[in-house]
């Protein structure tokens, strides 16, 4: 192991290091926090699990989407005839 590796090492493990105290600082407090009120808050509340709803686009939007970003990426637009059946 390189001088450089063991570098790396040492700050991730000090990065995990910080991580583990600021977790074990949050369980105590919501520990206390939790014994102390009358009633108890959804745990989803506690947890933060509230997914952002997500909008739903139409087939329109999605393909000027498509298109923008294509622009923006410096693509070229190519139209291929459909062939029905």
């Amino acid at each position: 192991m390189t001088p450089y590796e063991l570098n790396l090492r040492i700050l991730e493990h000090a990065k995990i290091k910080e991580s583990e105290t600021k977790n074990g600082i949050f369980l105590a407090y919501m520990t206390a926090y939790l014994h102390r009120v009358e009633k108890m808050p959804p745990l989803k509340k506690l947890i933060g699990e509230n997914k952002p709803k997500t909008k739903q686009m139409t087939d329109e939007q999605l393909l000027a989407q498509v298109r923008a970003l294509n622009a923006q990426f410096g693509g070229k637009e190519v139209i291929v005839n459909k062939v029905e059946e």
